[in-house]
């Protein structure tokens, strides 16, 4: 069974633990939305539960009857992709090392890159950064083979967000611009991948000084989130926390604190995401907040808004087994 991104995914890339594709990232990293360093751990569903259980009971079922390696292998992915989307990486890890070493040879190569994509996203969201470029790079060369572009697309993005924390900016604007070139020739794509890809080639740009042209592209993922999402979405607070970056850096202060504003704003009314989500969602956006208004020289407001960080972090203490990355979370790292 092929790997289906979700919004608790590359936490989604383009900014928190992002929706839909954004999967894990822009998620993994916006699953993906989104957030540097630890999330509370989403409390399972009972509903989620059972499914667990029920694929376990799958597949001690098929060990018993000396199912092929395939096959078996295929249901240790579904498990692996259940575990990361409530956000257990621990046992995530566990059943996509089974399924790598299951599928590993066998016919069922997609289903091999997925395992591979998925432990990327793993790697990603726990820092460690030279794994998940490691297992990414193998996952885009069995997508490749296979001539399919929309996931050799979302790899290239999981790939450029791994080398913009490496703080390789020339090397992640290449990945997320061949990431956006897949996932445009693709014959089918997810929307918030798209926002991902351009997201994250505009901090790329940015993090080289080349902010003017990376406003390009946050136009770009702007137009495209209004158009699909809500107004109050993952999707829009990474677009303006993006945004607020980009006019940072460039130099226009009053156009940055208004962006901030507004992401800000928008993480403060999302609803119907995990818990952790929405804390991580509102984090992210005030961290940037912050280094903003330090190097601005606002003392006073940057005060005010190391205390509210620090209410918020007491309130929502980390329980996490491992900590997620978004886009949006590059930017007070730079």
């Amino acid at each position: 069974m092929r790997r289906v991104r979700s919004y608790t995914g590359e936490v989604c890339r383009a900014g928190l633990l992002c929706a839909g594709g954004l999967a894990w990232s822009l998620a993994v990293l916006i699953a993906a939305g989104t957030i540097l360093g630890c999330v509370a751990r989403a409390q399972m569903a009972q509903a989620d539960i059972e499914r667990i259980e029920l694929l376990r009971g799958q597949i001690k079922s098929a060990e018993a009857q000396h199912a092929g390696a395939a096959e078996l292998g295929g249901l240790w992915l579904r498990l692996a992709n259940r575990y990361q989307n409530d956000l257990e990486f621990a046992p995530a890890e566990d059943a996509f090392v089974r399924a790598l070493r299951l599928l590993r040879g066998t016919g069922a190569q997609a289903e091999y890159a997925d395992a591979l994509d998925g432990m990327t996203t793993l790697d990603l969201a726990t820092r460690r950064l030279s794994e998940a470029r490691d297992n990414g790079k193998k996952a885009l060369a069995v997508y490749e083979a296979l001539g399919d572009r929309y996931h050799a697309g979302t790899i290239h993005v999981t790939i450029a967000l791994t080398l913009l924390l490496e703080r390789h900016a020339r090397e992640g604007e290449a990945e997320s611009a061949a990431g956006l070139e897949d996932l445009q020739a693709a014959t089918h794509s997810d929307v918030g991948e798209m926002v991902a890809g351009r997201l994250a080639h505009s901090y790329a740009l940015c993090f080289q000084k080349k902010c003017a042209a990376a406003l390009e592209d946050v136009d770009q993922a702007m137009e495209v989130t209004r158009t699909k999402f809500p107004e109050e979405s993952l999707e829009m607070v990474a677009a303006w926390t993006t945004r607020g970056f980009d006019e940072w850096k460039m130099g226009a202060v009053e156009e940055s604190d208004r962006s901030m504003r507004e992401a800000l704003r928008v993480a403060r009314g999302l609803t119907g995401m995990p818990q952790p989500v929405l804390v991580g969602a509102q984090l992210n956006v005030m961290r940037q907040y912050d280094a903003f208004l330090k190097e601005t020289h606002r003392k006073q407001e940057a005060t005010q808004m190391e205390a509210e960080i620090g209410r918020m972090e007491a309130a929502h203490p980390a329980e996490c087994s491992g900590c997620t990355v978004s886009v949006a979370a590059l930017g007070f790292m730079h």
